[in-house]
């Protein structure tokens, strides 16, 4: 059932006064308080909201007679963290719709994942909670993640999402990678789509100076505004940035054609990609129990070439030529590092 706005600002209320002042809010003055801000009529309306609260959230709340109060029985229990407001649902539906309508069914297919990734770790949080209270054995743990060590300024991406949105240039400096103070110079850019690359995010954007697409990583940029004039973006310019990635992989363009890169991985390797494909345009041209020979429609790239490399011996570049002999060039100069 949909969290409605009222819902979400009673629950809100009912969190903060918990947690917040523990065992010392009575079932009357919550009530009262809720009336006061909320207008609820009844106390049943109280108990109602309470019994949703622990049934389809979790919420482990507890009433101490002694005390006469509310309480919960997890002391770091927060609600609102494992919440997303009616207001962040119609926006990230409203950004999906956008998306659908403006970069394609690709893109906003993209942001459905990323909702429902958020939606698994949600389940995952609640499963690996011990039930009933019971503790577990020091210093063991359920779920072992590696830690991540995430991109810079991803405070930036519902800035952009919003200039996209609202169809309005941004303004910002931008750091080189050779490092050092940021370019004083401030940058325009028509911002065009996001798109997040191994936990770092980038902005496609139009340059009016340059009359041509430009990328911008997130964690270079500072001092981002959204500026009052509206976006300019050619058609040809939208054209190709919404079809850039269906033949790229990674973030960095390529100057070279659209190929056939064909790729023979181990029968365990085979596996993995088989599970994880590399690209969108994969396809399984042989997999026996000598080998998995894969297609990819790219147009190849550093990105490219950085992930093939990753896989070590474990794959063989087959096609194109130009492909196989910059792999065996990267590979021999990497051997003559050592």
């Amino acid at each position: 059932m949909p969290l409605t706005r009222s819902a979400f600002q009673r629950y809100r209320i009912i969190d903060e006064v918990i947690s917040r002042y523990p065992r010392r809010y009575s079932k009357q003055a919550l009530f009262e308080l809720l009336q006061d801000r909320c207008g609820i009529r009844s106390l049943s309306s109280l108990e109602k909201d309470i019994q949703r609260l622990r049934e389809d959230h979790d919420a482990p709340i507890a009433y101490c007679k002694r005390s006469n109060g509310y309480y919960y029985t997890d002391p770091q229990f927060r609600l609102l963290r494992l919440m997303l407001t009616p207001d962040d649902m119609e926006a990230l539906d409203y950004a999906r719709e956008v998306l659908a309508a403006t970069q394609g069914a690709s893109f906003a297919d993209e942001l459905t994942n990323a909702l429902q990734k958020v939606r698994q770790s949600l389940d995952i949080i609640r499963e690996v909670k011990p039930e009933d209270g019971a503790a577990l054995s020091p210093g063991r743990k359920v779920v072992y993640v590696e830690e991540k060590v995430l991109g810079g300024n991803r405070h930036y991406v519902p800035l952009l999402i919003r200039a996209i949105n609202q169809n309005r240039q941004v303004q910002f400096q931008y750091q080189k990678h050779e490092g050092g103070e940021p370019d004083p110079k401030l940058r325009r850019l028509h911002p065009i789509l996001l798109r997040e690359v191994w936990e770092s995010w980038y902005v496609i954007g139009y340059d009016e100076a340059t009359g041509r697409e430009r990328t911008y990583a997130l964690d270079r940029m500072t001092g981002l505004q959204i500026l009052d004039e509206p976006c300019a973006v050619p058609p040809s310019v939208l054209t190709y940035v919404s079809e850039l990635f269906e033949h790229i992989y990674g973030i960095t363009d390529s100057s070279g054609p659209v190929e056939d890169i064909m790729l023979s991985f181990t029968p365990l390797f085979g596996r993995y990609v088989k599970a994880k494909p590399i690209h969108q345009t994969q396809e399984v041209v042989r997999d026996d129990e000598t080998e998995c020979v894969i297609r990819l429609r790219l147009a190849p790239n550093r990105d490219l070439l950085m992930h093939l490399r990753s896989y070590g011996e474990a794959v063989r570049v087959l096609e194109p030529e130009s492909l196989v002999q910059e792999v065996k060039e990267s590979l021999e100069r990497a051997a003559g590092r050592y």
